[in-house]
């Protein structure tokens, strides 16, 4: 045996390894620590729980309607509802819920996780300015005095780590956080708080010890470690700011209601059975019409779907019907790649080139035809995802992360993968194009 031959032997086994590697960390995780070589590997697998974030149709949860009721005298405006959205989007401060205008004066909150809509009503539907009072009811500051804020852990001793709130000051916000504090630590005890309005509600109040300077600030209470969302609820509303408009939902505004997760989860466990059956007859399809090019097509799937899970996970992409869908499509999509680009190899063939030229003609041919049709896929995955809303957003994104990772596969690994099989020796004419006997060589 030529060691050339065996060289391309090894590089093909190491080949299906890394992408056995890739599917098994993508489905079951990877848990890897070698501490001489300073290798710490904690990556989650998509069927593990946690993995990856379910959008309500898969979760469950709790869909609310708002309508924005304007001031006295005033219009709801185009610009005034978009405000209120983007305002609502900081709110609630979850990448999982879906908040998207259904009408000129409604406002739609998707939210899994919730099963109590009156809570999400109560937690998110409040309207007014955000505001800081001393203990005396004055308003010491507003919301122009915050850059950002959110919910994160903190430990004092290294060991235990406590949820806090931390607030990013604007420029100008230092030195006006700066001389708040210094008068409320000065109060005595018991009256040395800072109050945190929306409107004329109270939200929190926490106390101040100690003049605060610097640019970032750290919100702790007992209440936080005894309730995790108080953190989180504080923190979104301090990033909303002011709510131009009133959001109502009773018996006359708006409306409410609660999605069953049961539901989710039974779609969920079909719909990836259905891929999966889906995949295999796929794979066994391209390999007895393509034989050794089908071969070459099923183990850049299995790469494909690696690459796309662990894509999902890396980019928190919240997981919807739509989403699944747009991921069986795009499988659909890198078959056809790979179909185009055999189909040209096979014509190379009949036309009498060796298989080596074939292969490397076939894909050069292809290259045009893949590349328009996948970019026109994949800009109307894009405007699916930047212009419709809720789930429509979910099917744009898994559809363009297919489709971009689909090309590749199908113009590196494939290529890669059928230069290896030809130079293992599998150079039989009748091995890629069926039914095709061996002629002479016109190359």
């Amino acid at each position: 045996m030529k060691m050339s031959r065996v060289y391309n032997i090894a590089r093909t086994a190491l080949v299906v390894l890394c992408v056995t590697l890739v599917v098994f960390t993508a489905l079951f995780g990877l848990n890897l620590e070698i501490g001489w070589l300073g290798i710490d590997i904690d990556q989650k697998g998509f069927i593990e729980e946690d993995a990856v974030a379910l959008g309500l149709d898969l979760a469950g949860g709790t869909s609310v309607v708002f309508e924005v009721v304007p001031k006295d005298g005033e219009e709801v405006t185009e610009e005034g509802l978009d405000d209120t959205v983007n305002i609502l989007i900081k709110r609630v401060n979850n990448p999982e819920a879906s908040i998207y205008k259904i009408s000129d004066t409604e406002i739609q909150l998707d939210i899994p996780g919730y099963d109590d809509p009156d809570l999400v009503i109560d937690y998110y539907g409040k309207s007014g300015a955000l505001n800081f009072r001393d203990s005396d009811g004055n308003i010491v500051m507003d919301y122009t005095a915050i850059e950002k804020a959110f919910f994160t852990f903190q430990s004092e001793d290294g060991t235990s780590y406590e949820p806090v709130v931390q607030l990013t000051l604007t420029k100008a916000g230092e030195s006006k956080f700066y001389d708040v504090t210094k008068k409320i630590a000065a109060k005595a005890s018991g009256s040395n708080y800072l109050s945190i309005y929306v409107g004329e509600e109270l939200i929190s109040s926490p106390s101040v010890k100690e003049a605060i300077s610097g640019d970032s600030v750290v919100i702790q209470s007992d209440s936080f470690a005894e309730d995790q969302t108080e953190a989180e609820r504080l923190a979104s509303y301090i990033n909303a700011g002011v709510m131009q408009y009133e959001l109502k939902c009773d018996e006359i505004h708006g409306s409410k209601s609660v999605v069953s997760a049961t539901l989710g989860e039974e779609a969920l466990d079909t719909s990836v059975t259905a891929a999966l059956i889906g995949l295999i007859l796929v794979m066994v399809f391209m390999i007895v019409i393509y034989r050794i090019p089908g071969v070459v097509a099923s183990i850049s799937l299995c790469a494909y779907t690696g690459v796309v899970l662990l894509c999902i996970i890396w980019g928190g992409v919240t997981l919807t019907l739509p989403g699944i869908a747009g991921i069986i499509l795009s499988i659909g999509m890198a078959v056809d790649a790979n179909v185009i680009i055999f189909e040209r190899v096979k014509e190379e063939i009949r036309a009498g080139r060796s298989v080596k030229l074939a292969c490397e003609m076939g894909f050069k041919k292809a290259l045009s035809a893949i590349i328009d049709s996948n970019v026109t896929t994949a800009i109307a995955a894009l405007v699916l995802y930047f212009v419709g809303e809720g789930m429509v957003k979910g099917f744009g994104i898994t559809l363009f992360i297919g489709v971009v990772v689909s090309v590749l596969t199908a113009f590196f690994l494939s290529k890669g993968l059928l230069r290896l099989f030809v130079g293992m020796g599998f150079v039989k004419p009748s091995l890629y194009c069926p039914k095709t006997k061996e002629v002479a060589s016109n190359d």
